[in-house]
């Protein structure tokens, strides 16, 4: 590892980010970091407004022209690898570099929304930034379903102009994001009691890569309850058991990384347990190695558990888990490589306590979404189980003749020496929430590069970073002079 956050331009926009990496701010949890933000505006005679679900807006004086809304969110997604000790809600990040790349030791870094973050502190507290009258928004609980945006009232803002920095590609500006929603399925299942003399074991996958449901969704990422349903399959097929539990995945916007079932094998099964388990266990990682070389299984004996899925009940939860699709459904004709459409089977939780079953859909276009998801609750009605769709929000529409895209646009090019590729993303956007609210809200977003979010992956090109700044910058001192129409 080389040099130190210090070293980094823009220096305002660094410190900031290692200030909001020391604080804990897991979805919910904001609290000190909403302090951090309002100690910030407060040393500097700086208004600010907070509504009662935790959302702040600071009001920074400008020279005169159309006031301007900057969006971040302050809330990041707390993933860890196997056997890190660390507790997101009381410990800090651990930033690591290497050159232009900024990691964490084996956490996500939260650059997502960060870096983001940290670039409207910087806009507060630099001194020589031309810029009009600022409105900078700092939402909460945005990974855990756009709450924040959802709670917040977009008619309080005088701004018609919203620049959202939440995107993760620099070649990029976005001006569009798919809508979604998440789909519980909670099946209705038998259970009995353990049979006599039959063993516990445990089938554990791990190493997997994960990664962002939105914008990792069309990458060969495998998602570890489906490899672990495959697993599963071929031991049943070959051997006498039952299933006991499984748990998979922790988020619903995360690519499951890992996952685990227990199972009650019968004496006859026994001996050839592990036989099976390992041709299969190879066949699967024999599919995967190019994709998901880290690929592991573990077979561990465990005490038997009491009780196990009527077979009944077993046959309904595996052909449920089977039948939720996992990955893009369907391509963007209007943007040629962008999913239109996806689903990520994102969280499975099956014990005689509780059984819950969790989908994320996304898609451009609402139909599509609205016939997704409603395709995942036909699958887990047809097994009796009960369905709910929570955290529905909007898409974002684009809007290709926006005056505030056209003056971004010349400024991207004037910054970057090339035009940017006009784009949607399939991630959610907190533009879209506020937009469906402020229909005479322009709105558009950028962000540096940022690869394996939502995972401990999770990392950001700081030269891009930089670029990023200057691009605000540029657009900010430019809407003074140029004034588009709102």
């Amino acid at each position: 590892m080389t040099g130190s956050l210090a070293e980094l331009e823009p220096q305002e926009l660094w410190h900031h980010f290692a200030q909001l990496s020391a604080i804990p701010r897991p979805p919910g949890r904001e609290q000190a970091a909403l302090e951090y933000v309002r100690s910030l505006a407060e040393s500097r005679g700086v208004g600010w407004r907070q509504d009662d679900f935790g959302n702040l807006v600071l009001f920074v004086d400008g020279e005169p022209g159309p006031p301007v809304a900057v969006q971040t969110h302050l809330d990041m997604v707390c993933e860890k690898e196997p056997g890190v000790e660390h507790d997101f809600t009381t410990d800090p990040i651990k930033l690591l570099r290497d050159g232009n790349r900024i990691y964490a030791d084996g956490t996500t870094l939260g650059a997502d929304n960060g870096i983001g973050a940290a670039a409207a502190l910087a806009l507060l507290t630099s001194e020589d930034i031309k810029h009009g009258p600022l409105e900078l928004v700092f939402t909460v609980q945005e990974e855990t379903g756009l709450h924040g945006a959802m709670a917040f009232n977009a008619g309080l803002l005088q701004s018609k102009m919203l620049i959202n920095l939440d995107s993760e590609d620099p070649d990029e500006l976005t001006i569009g994001c798919a809508g979604g929603a998440t789909v519980e399925v909670r099946p209705q299942l038998r259970w009995e009691s353990t049979p006599e003399g039959w063993a516990g074991r445990e089938l554990v996958v791990s190493g997997l890569q994960g990664g962002h449901s939105g914008i990792d969704i069309d990458k060969p990422l495998a998602n570890a309850i489906k490899v672990l349903l495959a697993a599963l399959s071929g031991l049943r097929t070959a051997l006498e058991l039952r299933l006991a539990g499984i748990q998979g995945g922790t988020a619903h916007n995360a690519i499951p990384r890992e996952a685990k079932a227990q199972i009650v094998v019968s004496p006859s099964s026994t001996d050839r347990l592990d036989e099976v388990v390992h041709g299969v266990n190879q066949a699967l990682i024999s599919q995967w190695a190019d994709k998901e070389p880290g690929l592991q299984f573990t077979l561990s004996e465990i005490p038997v558990p009491e009780q196990a899925l009527h077979p009944r009940s077993e046959d309904g939860l595996v052909s449920l888990l089977a039948e939720i699709p996992h990955g893009a459904q369907e391509w963007s004709e209007a943007f040629p490589e962008k999913v239109e459409t996806s689903s990520n089977l994102a969280q499975a939780k099956v014990s005689p306590e509780e059984a819950l079953v969790v989908a994320s859909v996304r898609s451009l276009s609402a139909h599509r979404l609205f016939r997704t998801r409603t395709a995942i609750s036909a699958a887990g009605l047809k097994t009796g189980a009960k369905v709910e769709v929570v955290d529905s929000y909007p898409g974002w529409e684009p809007e290709l003749d926006s005056p505030l895209l056209k003056v971004a646009a010349e400024q991207y090019e004037a910054v970057n020496g090339k035009p940017p590729s006009i784009q949607v993303v399939h991630g959610g956007l907190e533009c879209g929430v506020l937009v469906a609210q402020k229909l005479d809200m322009q709105a558009i977003s950028f962000g540096p590069r940022i690869t394996g979010a939502h995972s401990p992956r999770e990392q950001v090109d700081a030269s891009t970073v930089d670029s990023m700044w200057r691009l605000l910058v540029a657009l900010l001192g430019a809407l003074v002079e140029e004034q588009p129409a709102a």
